[in-house]
């Protein structure tokens, strides 16, 4: 898909430098990323000694993927609960339209 088949050109600043991405995506998305980048290279800013840029950049990137990964699983975890309480709800729903079809 080239940029004039839906992509576009979006300009991002992070830590003061900035970034060209191209997105097919809501604007609104892409600010809503480029503000929770920088507000967590903030806090590991201030939380670590590290100077570079680069390496707080790598740290931010090693703490987003490990939150993404961890949401995953999370959400992996709930989509099985969900699954077996399905399960067990039409076992049940199952089982009393047995008794009552007995019962009639």
């Amino acid at each position: 898909m080239t940029e004039g088949e839906g992509f576009r050109r979006v300009s991002i600043e992070i830590l003061g430098h900035r970034y060209w991405i191209r997105t097919d995506g809501d604007e609104d998305h892409v600010r809503e990323v480029e503000e929770y980048v920088n507000r967590r290279s903030r806090e590991l800013m201030e939380s670590t000694q590290t100077v570079s840029t680069l390496d707080l950049l790598m740290k931010v990137a090693i703490s987003l993927a490990d939150e993404l990964l961890q949401e995953r699983r999370a959400r992996e975890e709930l989509r099985r609960k969900v699954a077996e309480e399905a399960l067990e709800l039409g076992r049940r729903i199952d089982s009393h339209l047995e008794e009552l079809y007995r019962n009639l």
